[in-house]
């Protein structure tokens, strides 16, 4: 068993992640709702595999940073890579499939922003 760092990861555990392309960090709901329906299932089945074991210590990584400050570069990057697994999660463990059957066409929906972001701003 590899030693793990005070917060969770390893440092393999980082140079996997930063070999995630950037495509699977998207910086907005609407970027990553259209990431995941874009996305074959193989494809998402493979990110939620990779990164899902994973997510617990950049949960703790991340739970280092102050709350009422904004994460450097890297701290963003990690968070959005969480919130990707957590699309890849709803499709993989509940839908099997990148979108839902029967849904409304996601060219219909918009994800309005929230207007006042926290002082972490907009990961």
């Amino acid at each position: 068993m590899s030693e793990k760092t005070l917060l969770g990861l390893t440092p393999a555990d980082f140079t996997l992640l930063e070999a995630i392309p950037e495509s699977w960090a998207p910086a907005t709901e609407t970027e990553r709702r259209e990431r995941r329906a874009t996305a074959s299932i193989t494809e998402l089945r493979a990110f939620y595999d990779g990164v899902g074991p994973l997510v617990p210590g950049i949960a703790a990584h991340l739970d280092a940073f102050p709350i009422d400050a904004p994460l450097p570069p890297e701290g963003c990057r990690l968070f959005r890579l969480a919130q990707m697994y957590m699309e890849a999660a709803w499709a993989v463990e509940v839908v099997g499939a990148p979108e839902e059957a029967y849904q409304m066409p996601r060219h219909r929906w918009k994800i309005t922003p929230v207007l006042h972001a926290g002082k972490r701003g907009n990961p």
